[in-house]
């Protein structure tokens, strides 16, 4: 689900065989939009995912994402214009949840995961135990970097104000200058990428296990406004109609236009969840 007014979703979601993954893009504030922003470089992260699967199901994730990244990087440097090219805090990037179901020779099976980001991860049993997968690091190095931004939008300055763009743009760019290091967190973007650094996982699936992948568009619900408390809110996620959630979280964006209650760094996000069952 796009944002509203808009037809493009900076989200890509996909997957062959038994490889799947869902990427959330963020385009660099004040950054060109069109060329070469997060919506083109997930899909263009998905072309290359697509292309290797297609020669080779079996290959492994870590390899999937290192091609992918320098593939983007290379179509990066040849069709950016200068002016984005040579700011690297106005370059698209992507979190990235990637999973692969490993088949065994019993009822089990295991999900592979790649995860880099903060997009969640869900495993939902029959009987709705709920067990999730996140990378909080961007979370953790974010926590106090938007302070200003959140204050401006608490005391009423709205998303139009010049106080909150300009504390916005500060925090968004110190960001993205600092991203992809040991310290801070880890994200897709078009350079070079060291698959050791994503969060890796390895989870038992039984029959009748919905995996949910989610962009924090979707999570907005119970993560920010609190519609539900976060497993009821992965069940109804697993089992329940997916449009009809979604719609539920746009309302409650809508119902808090200036983020005076609930502040975000935008008003609306871009909303996508991928659904896998098991057997």
């Amino acid at each position: 689900m796009p944002k509203p007014g808009r037809s493009r979703c900076e989200d890509v979601a996909g997957g062959l065989d038994r490889t799947w993954w869902l990427m959330d893009g963020a385009t660099g504030v004040i950054a060109p939009e069109g060329v070469c922003d997060s919506g083109w470089f997930a899909e263009t992260i998905q072309a290359s995912f697509l292309s290797q699967l297609a020669l080779n199901p079996a290959v492994s994730l870590d390899t999937l994402i290192a091609h992918a990244t320098q593939f983007a990087a290379d179509r990066f440097a040849d069709l950016a214009p200068p002016e984005l090219r040579d700011h690297p805090p106005w370059w698209p990037s992507s979190t990235l949840v990637l999973v692969r179901i490993l088949s065994s020779v019993t009822d089990r099976a295991d999900l592979e995961v790649r995860m880099v980001g903060d997009s969640d991860l869900a495993i939902v049993s029959r009987d709705g135990h709920v067990r999730t997968v996140r990378d909080d690091r961007h979370t953790q190095y974010c926590s106090d970097l938007y302070r200003d931004v959140l204050t401006a939008l608490r005391e009423g300055a709205g998303y139009e104000s010049t106080r909150f763009r300009e504390a916005l743009a500060a925090a968004v760019t110190v960001e993205r200058q600092n991203r992809n290091r040991p310290a801070t967190y880890q994200v897709l973007a078009p350079e070079p990428f060291v698959p050791d650094t994503a969060l890796s996982a390895r989870v038992p699936l039984m029959p009748g296990d919905r995996i949910v992948l989610l962009s924090d568009g979707a999570a907005r619900g119970h993560a920010l406004f609190g519609l539900q408390g976060p497993d009821d809110a992965l069940r109804d996620f697993a089992h329940g109609d997916l449009w009809s959630l979604l719609h539920r979280v746009r309302a409650a964006e809508d119902a808090d236009y200036n983020g005076q209650q609930s502040p975000r760094g935008t008003r609306h996000d871009d909303a996508t969840v991928l659904r896998l069952r098991m057997g």
